[in-house]
């Protein structure tokens, strides 16, 4: 038996110096161990690299808080803005939108502060990957609503003088705010140019948002927004409760019918609101 044994290994040798494969025998089969195979990892997309090399944003809870960005912290709280994002997510799966503006009549109505909540709110679902983006060049609130410290201007990307993660700052892997920390003198120009469009188009084919949220200028403060809703799949309106008159509101919804799709009204600053659906706090 070694002697067979010495003869099959001497003619495996043989055949193995002139490329020929050699049957193993039944011990070395048991004794052969098959590495283990492993799925191959995923290789990271461009746009998961280009998420990594945004800048991390902490909030300052106290701030969020003292601004009203509840959506932030979840809870009973946030469930407004919840199920406005529900609501949104619904209507924008069914009908392929991804580009929502959110506007208001005129200043003052919050809707910068509802934008920083419903985005806050979406990035909770951690599959979705949003971009917030202040088109509002004359009056930029979200970098002192969420305290954005640094010098970002993100007016500098559209007029294409800078790439768009030198102006933007990322709050955990899903939720990029591209902000203005001070106001642009021809923010009508900049936004109403093919130029920028080109810009913006090239930001989401580089970060692959699911959504992007455009807070906007109110409708009826100057013509900033009107000319760039078409650019938009949807709008949100933010009205101001005692404040806002259902004339200015007639008006802003049809300026924006006239230019896209009119998603739903919010309305924003209610002092009391009575439930009606038999559920307060204690039900959950």
């Amino acid at each position: 038996m070694e002697r067979l044994q010495e003869a099959l290994s001497r003619a495996r040798d043989k055949r193995q110096e002139s490329g020929t494969a050699v049957p193993r025998t039944p011990a070395e089969k048991a004794r052969a161990v098959t590495p283990p195979t492993s799925a191959t990892p995923a290789v990271p997309s461009n746009a998961s690299y280009a998420w990594q090399s945004l800048p991390q944003f902490m909030p300052n809870e106290k701030l969020l808080k003292n601004n009203r960005v509840v959506s932030y912290f979840g809870g009973h709280a946030a469930q407004p803005f919840d199920m406005m994002r529900t609501k949104l997510l619904q209507q924008t799966k069914a009908n392929n939108w991804k580009r929502v503006a959110v506007t208001s009549p005129t200043a003052k109505c919050g809707k910068s502060t509802v934008t920083a909540n419903l985005a806050f709110s979406l990035a909770r679902q951690s599959e979705l990957r949003v971009l917030v983006i202040e088109i509002d060049m004359r009056r930029p609130e979200i970098a002192n609503i969420l305290g954005i410290k640094e010098n970002l201007a993100f007016e500098r990307v559209l007029s294409g003088q800078e790439p768009a993660e030198a102006h933007m700052v990322a709050y955990g892997n899903n939720l990029a705010f591209g902000t203005n920390r001070v106001p642009s003198a021809n923010s009508s120009e900049i936004l109403h140019s093919a130029f920028a469009r080109e810009q913006l188009i090239a930001v989401e084919k580089k970060f692959e948002p699911d959504l992007v949220l455009f807070d906007a200028p109110p409708i009826l403060a100057s013509d900033d927004t009107i000319g760039f809703l078409d650019f938009v799949d949807s709008a949100i309106l933010v009205a101001a409760a005692e404040m806002t008159s259902i004339d200015e509101v007639d008006i802003t919804e049809t300026e924006i019918a006239t230019a896209t799709n009119v998603m739903g009204v919010v309305l924003n600053k209610t002092r009391y609101s009575k439930s009606t659906y038999g559920y307060d706090q204690s039900y959950y």
